[in-house]
């Protein structure tokens, strides 16, 4: 649909008084949500054509959250989806637990750590700092894991601009800093990120086998680190940072290390600017405080002057190909924040949101029938590899990471999160030669 620029402004003093006498909130085990929207202060109605909206650009969830209550949900918001370059957002929460632990020092540069690829790097590229990295201007522009066509075509001329000198949004910073985090920390980006955040934050959904990393080797050595995540959890990394690295009566990043990753440390590279793997919001957004984690399609947006967290997501396993506009994300934002109308009641009445989750709890097969299916197929261009975990099968490829497998039948599976089908064929001793996959919008299975 093309540019939109969000003009008006809010009424952000009212908004301000709002939210001054209110105390943080956070969720427990599950959570709660108004019983009605007029309760949180927003008007029912606006929020209905918001929704209406979300669902002819093709959001798959979304979810409004007021200072740690969930004002209106819609969609999928426990299914893990692809969080494409929200990725970075991620590692920046991680990294501000590292700086400020001494493991990592912002100053040091690749030649120290040390850091290379293949092709090396010039000593002048060994001069970029980790914080060069961090707000992506290590002038290093080589090619990288995890890139699309725009980035590779968009890839400035190697050498052309000193380290620290010209921000440029690049997979190989981005990567980088993945293996700088591993090495400094001696960890796991998954681990780390599972034992330092989901796990304090009761997280309901995420797993360390919900990420994976995704080499390139005919590109670069450092890989990418993409993440499976559902939309209440990153609601709750997201009121992470809106009470400014506190949940509960924990520290879990130190409120310094937001305020300096979430502030523009580049003007106008998309509306407003870029802090450390964050975006800073411009225009009327902007005057809210607003910052944002970004992929393709997807969205956790916080908005500390009004004190919501806002999450978009998109099923990218079907339609990648064709993301939602960025413009049509931000009409979707300002749609909802100008359906907020008043401010809370005093007294709501609050509701649990059903801890409900998706089927991928059993196995149902006998041990024989999954040995029947483990080994490798070919498919594409991908080598997978069927495994048995514990008492589930596992299918695993080196471009899309780990999933189980769901059996609807001992020769046909739904995949969990992406829920693809698969269907396998067999040789007369019975065990299984060949793979197909469809998914759910196709009608006819496509062959491998």
């Amino acid at each position: 649909m093309g540019d939109v620029s969000i003009k008006g402004g809010y009424p952000v003093e009212d908004w301000d008084q709002w939210a001054r006498t209110l105390e943080a909130v956070y969720p427990s085990a599950c959570w709660q949500c108004y019983e009605t929207v007029e309760q949180a202060g927003w008007s029912e109605r606006a929020l209905a054509e918001a929704r209406r909206f979300s669902e002819k650009i093709g959001s798959a969830a979304v979810m409004v959250v007021f200072n740690g209550i969930v004002v209106t949900h819609w969609g999928q918001i426990e299914r893990r989806f692809m969080c494409h370059s929200i990725r970075k957002s991620l590692l920046s929460a991680l990294y501000g637990q590292a700086v400020s632990q001494g493991c990592i020092d912002l100053d040091e540069t690749l030649g120290s750590i040390p850091i290379d690829d293949n092709p090396p790097l010039t000593d002048i590229e060994k001069t970029a700092r980790v914080s060069d990295l961090l707000k992506a201007r290590s002038g290093v522009y080589l090619p990288a894991a995890y890139e699309s066509p725009n980035m590779r075509e968009d890839r400035p001329a190697r050498g052309s601009h000193m380290p620290g000198s010209h921000w440029h949004y690049n997979n190989w910073d981005f990567n980088v800093l993945g293996t700088v985090y591993n090495l400094k920390t001696g960890g796991d980006v998954f681990d780390a990120f599972d034992r330092q955040l989901a796990k304090p934050m009761a997280m309901q959904d995420f797993q360390p086998r919900h990420g994976y990393y995704h080499l390139e080797p005919q590109h670069s050595t450092h890989p990418a680190y993409p993440f499976r995540m559902s939309a209440r959890d990153l609601a709750r990394f997201g009121l992470l940072y809106l009470h400014e690295g506190k949940w509960q009566d924990q520290q879990l990043i130190p409120s310094a290390w937001i305020r300096e990753s979430t502030r523009a440390h580049s003007d106008g590279p998309r509306y407003g600017g870029y802090g450390y793997l964050w975006w800073i919001e411009g225009e009327a957004i902007g005057e809210l405080g607003a910052y944002y984690a970004a992929g393709v399609g997807h969205r956790i947006y916080v908005i500390p002057r009004a004190q919501l967290v806002i999450l978009l997501r998109a099923d990218t396993y079907r339609n990648w190909r064709r993301p939602i506009p960025d413009a049509d994300l931000r009409k979707l934002v300002d749609m909802i924040l100008r359906a907020r109308t008043k401010p809370p009641v005093a007294q709501p009445k609050l509701i649990d949101i059903p801890e409900f989750r998706r089927s991928s709890e059993t196995n149902a097969l006998a041990e024989a029938e999954m040995d029947a299916l483990c080994g490798e197929y070919r498919w594409n261009r991908d080598r997978l590899i069927i495994r048995r975990n514990a008492a589930r099968l596992e299918i695993q490829s080196p471009r899309h990471g780990r999933f189980y497998l769901m059996p609807r039948s001992p020769s046909e599976f739904v995949i969990e999160d992406m829920e693809h089908r698969v269907e396998f064929d067999y040789d007369e001793s019975g065990k299984a030669t060949s793979l197909r996959f469809w998914n759910p919008s196709e009608t006819m299975p496509r062959c491998s």
